[in-house]
């Protein structure tokens, strides 16, 4: 898949094992931003508001499909990458969800969060993540960075791309 942005620069996306199976590439990356939410309590514990049952599920879908497919998008920052490990934990995270009673999270959907951010490759944050509080990264929150039902906040009030001017 190829991206051209308005300044004319390109970026083309391949899966990890060179093939472009990326068609998912953005649902995959916005449901792994929200495992890291549910992987580090006083993230979403923070956010103002709880997402819907509906919503996660229909995130956690599309990851199950691309688990199945045996892509892979993110490049490892740790080794070794379990990727047959994540569709059993995708499924049970998804049976979790299904019987979710908001806001709280069971300890068992941060713990298998935790877990598929490590199958997908990505460290741990170097405060562990009881700890991590993801301060806001150029005026962006965590909470705005997320796909909600009605969008990514960041993108609808003009904050990203950052250095762009909201005229």
């Amino acid at each position: 898949m190829k991206i051209t942005f308005e300044d004319g620069n390109t970026l083309r996306f391949t899966s990890v094992d060179g093939r472009e199976d990326t068609e998912d590439v953005v649902d995959v990356f916005n449901v792994i931003h929200w495992l890291g939410a549910f992987a580090s309590p006083r993230v979403y514990q923070a956010f103002s508001r709880t997402p819907p049952r509906d919503h996660i599920l229909r995130l956690l879908d599309i990851y199950i499909a691309y688990a199945k497919r045996g892509a892979h998008h993110a490049v490892p920052q740790v080794e070794p990458v379990l990727l047959e490990r994540r569709l059993p934990l995708a499924l049970r995270l998804r049976e979790l969800f299904e019987a979710w009673a908001p806001p709280a999270l069971p300890r068992e959907a941060v713990e298998i969060s935790r877990a598929l951010m490590e199958c997908e490759g990505f460290e741990p944050p170097a405060c562990g993540w009881d700890a991590y509080e993801a301060p806001a990264q150029g005026g962006i929150t965590y909470e705005d960075a997320l796909l909600w039902p009605e969008g990514v906040p960041a993108i609808l009030n003009g904050q990203w791309p950052p250095g762009r001017d909201p005229r």
